[in-house]
C-alpha cells in the first residue's frame, strides 16, 4: 500500500462523506442562511442528486479520456467547487455550489476506483482501501464536519476539502494506468458464478443506504435543532455509528446472511431512536451501535459480493443506486419533519401558556416573561431558545419567586422535549422500514445458494430486538407527561395568588375562559393569540374569529405589562 493510494482513497472518501458530511452543520446552515429544514435538506439532496446522475455519465467519459485525466480533472472541480461553497453567503449560492462538487465528484469516484482497483497488479489492500472509503465514510462524515462545525464554522467544512482535492488531482494527473490483463479482470473462485446485477438486492442497497443517511440527519438534526446539543459533543456521539461499521465489516459469513443481518440491524436501531425517553445521549448509543453494526454488514455484502462491483462501471451502478435511494429518501423525510416540527412547536407553545398560566409567580411576572419565553420556544432551536430566554429573564423575576420560576423552566423544558420527540417519531420510523424492507428484500431473495444465517448473526438479531423492547419500555416510563390544556368551558379554580393581582387574574382568566369558549378553542391558543401578533392570523384562520376584537382585554394586558 503505497502513500498516494491512501490519498485517493481519502479524496473519495470526502466526495462520497460529502452526503453526510454536512448533517453536523445542518442546524448552523439553518440560522445562518435562514432557511428551513427543507432547505438544509436539499444541501444534501442537491449533492445525491447530480452525483446520481453524473456517475454513469463520468464513467463513459473515462473510456475515452483515461482514469488519470478524468480523475484530475473531476478533483479539481470538486475542490473548486468546495472553496466557492465555504464562501457561499447564501442558499442559492451553496446549492449550485454543491451540484458543482457533486459532477466533480462523480468524475473522481470512477477514475480513483479505476486507478486503485481496476489496474494491473491491483492488490487486495487497494480493494480494501477502496471498500474502507465507500463503507465508512458516510458514518464518519458526520463527526468530521461536526469537529471542523465547532472548532470553527460551516464554512469550513468545505474550505477543509479544497487542498485534499488538489492533493488527489495531483496524484492523478502523475499516474501511469496499466488496464488489467482480460484473464485477471475477474477475481471470484472458480466454483462460484460471478454476481449478476438483480432487482432485490439491488433495492436492499438502495433502501439500506437511505436508512443509514436518513438516520445520520435526523439524529443531527435531533441532537443539536432540537436537544441543543454542541455539534462538537453531538459529533463525538456519532462516532459509535463507525465504529459500529467497523467492526461489522469485519463478521464473516455469506453475504446473503450479512447482508439481511446488517439491514434489519439498521431497522432495529433505527426504531429505537424514535422512542428516547429524555435528552441524555446514552440513550442513543445502543440504536447507533446497531445501526452502524448493520452498516458493516449490509454494504460491503451488498455491494461487491451479492451485487458485482468487477469494474468502473459496476462501481458507478452501485454509486448511482446507494445515492437514488437517499436522495428519494430525503425528499420523502424533510418536508415530513419540518411539518412535524412546525405543528407539534405550536402545540408545545399552547402547553407552556398553560403551564405559565397555571404557575403561582405573581400574574404580572407572567405577563411581562410569558411573550419572551415563548419567543425562546418559537425559534429555530426550541429547547435552545427557551434556556436562552429564561436565563435572560431570571434576573427580573424577584427573588422570592425565582424557586418558583426555576420549576416552571423545567416543565417549560419537559413540554419542548415532549415536542420535539414527537416532531421526529414519524420520520424515524419511516426510515426504519425502508432498512426492515431492505432485509426483507434479500432475506426473501431466493437466487442465492448459501442459505445459512450464522449462530452469531440470530443472536446480533436477537439482542436488537431485545434493545428495542427495553427502549420502548423505559420511553413509556420515564418521558415528560404531557401538561394538559384546560377546558374553557369547564375551568378549574385559578391558580393560587393572593393581593390585588390574585384577583385580577382571577376575572382575566375567567373573561378569557368565556370567550375561548365560545370560539370552540383552547384557553391557551387564545391567550397565544393575544400575546403574540404572529400568531393572531392563524388563531382567526383556523376558528374564524378575530381575536383582536377582544381590544379591551389586550390595552389592560399592555398596560400591565407596561
Amino acid at each position: 500500500m503505497r502513500a498516494r493510494h491512501v490519498l485517493l482513497a481519502v479524496a473519495a472518501g470526502l466526495a462520497l462523506a460529502d452526503a453526510s458530511i454536512v448533517t453536523l452543520a445542518l442546524p448552523e446552515l439553518l440560522f445562518d442562511l435562514k432557511t428551513t429544514v427543507e432547505g438544509v435538506a436539499a444541501v444534501i439532496g442537491v449533492y445525491t442528486v447530480v452525483l446520481a446522475a453524473a456517475l454513469l455519465p463520468a464513467e463513459r467519459l473515462m473510456r475515452r479520456l483515461g482514469p488519470a485525466r478524468l480523475g484530475a480533472a473531476g478533483l479539481l472541480v470538486f475542490g473548486g467547487a468546495s472553496l466557492v461553497a465555504g464562501l457561499a453567503g447564501t442558499l442559492t449560492v451553496l446549492l449550485l455550489a454543491r451540484a458543482v462538487q457533486a459532477a466533480g465528484g462523480a468524475a473522481g469516484l470512477v477514475a480513483v476506483f479505476t486507478l486503485l482497483v481496476h489496474r494491473e497488479g491491483a492488490q487486495r489492500s487497494a480493494r480494501g482501501l477502496w471498500l474502507g472509503a465507500a463503507v465508512l465514510s458516510a458514518a464518519v462524515g458526520p463527526a468530521l464536519g461536526g469537529a471542523l462545525t465547532q472548532a470553527f464554522s460551516w464554512h469550513a467544512i468545505f474550505l477543509f476539502q479544497a487542498p485534499v482535492a488538489a492533493l488527489a488531482a495531483a496524484v492523478c494527473f502523475g499516474t501511469v494506468w496499466t488496464p488489467p490483463a482480460a484473464a485477471a479482470a475477474a477475481d471470484e473462485p472458480a466454483d462460484e458464478p460471478a454476481p449478476s446485477f438483480e432487482a432485490p438486492p439491488a433495492a436492499a442497497l438502495a433502501l439500506v443506504s437511505a436508512a443509514l443517511t436518513a438516520v445520520l440527519f435526523l439524529l443531527v438534526l435531533l441532537l443539536v435543532a432540537g436537544w441543543a446539543v454542541t455539534p462538537l459533543r453531538a459529533a463525538l456521539t456519532v462516532t459509535i455509528v463507525p465504529a459500529g461499521a467497523l467492526v461489522g465489516s469485519r463478521l464473516g459469513g455469506p453475504a446473503r446472511a450479512r447482508a439481511a443481518v446488517g439491514c434489519l440491524l439498521v431497522a432495529l436501531g433505527t426504531f429505537a431512536l424514535a422512542f428516547l425517553p429524555d435528552p441524555h445521549l446514552a440513550w442513543t448509543f445502543a440504536p447507533q451501535a446497531l445501526a452502524g453494526l448493520g452498516m458493516g454488514l449490509a454494504l460491503p455484502s451488498l455491494g461487491g459480493e451479492l451485487l458485482p462491483e468487477r469494474d468502473a462501471h459496476d462501481a458507478a451502478r452501485l454509486l448511482t443506486v446507494r445515492h437514488v435511494g437517499i436522495a428519494v429518501a430525503l425528499a420523502i423525510l424533510a418536508p415530513i419533519t419540518a411539518n412535524r416540527l412546525d405543528s407539534t412547536t405550536r402545540d408545545a407553545e399552547q402547553r407552556g401558556i398553560g403551564l405559565v398560566l397555571d404557575s403561582k409567580l405573581d400574574p404580572l411576572v407572567k405577563l411581562r416573561i410569558a411573550p419572551k419565553l415563548l419567543d425562546g420556544v418559537n425559534s429555530e432551536s426550541p429547547r435552545g431558545g427557551l434556556r436562552t430566554a429564561a436565563a435572560a429573564q431570571r434576573a427580573s423575576v424577584p427573588a422570592a419567586e425565582r424557586p418558583e420560576y426555576d420549576r416552571l423552566i423545567a416543565r417549560l423544558d419537559d413540554a419542548v422535549i415532549v415536542a420535539i420527540g414527537e416532531s421526529f417519531l414519524p420520520a424515524f420510523l419511516i426510515t426504519g422500514l425502508f432498512a426492515l424492507l431492505a432485509g426483507l428484500a434479500v432475506a426473501l431473495e431466493r437466487r442465492t445458494r448459501d442459505r445459512r444465517t450464522p449462530a452469531w448473526g440470530l443472536a446480533i438479531l436477537l439482542a436488537g430486538v431485545l434493545a428495542l423492547a427495553g427502549q420502548a419500555v423505559a420511553w413509556q416510563q420515564i418521558k415528560p407527561a404531557k401538561h394538559k390544556l384546560a377546558d374553557p368551558c369547564h375551568p378549574g379554580p385559578p391558580p393560587s395568588a393572593g393581593g390585588p393581582t390574585g384577583v385580577l387574574q382571577a376575572q382575566l382568566l375567567k373573561f378569557v375562559d368565556a370567550a375561548a369558549c365560545k370560539f370552540g378553542s383552547s384557553r391557551e391558543a387564545l391567550v397565544l393569540a393575544l400575546l403574540d401578533p404572529s400568531q393572531t392570523k392563524r388563531y382567526a384562520e383556523q376558528y374564524h374569529v378575530d381575536p383582536r376584537a377582544l381590544a379591551g382585554l389586550v390595552q389592560l394586558l399592555g398596560k400591565l405589562v407596561g
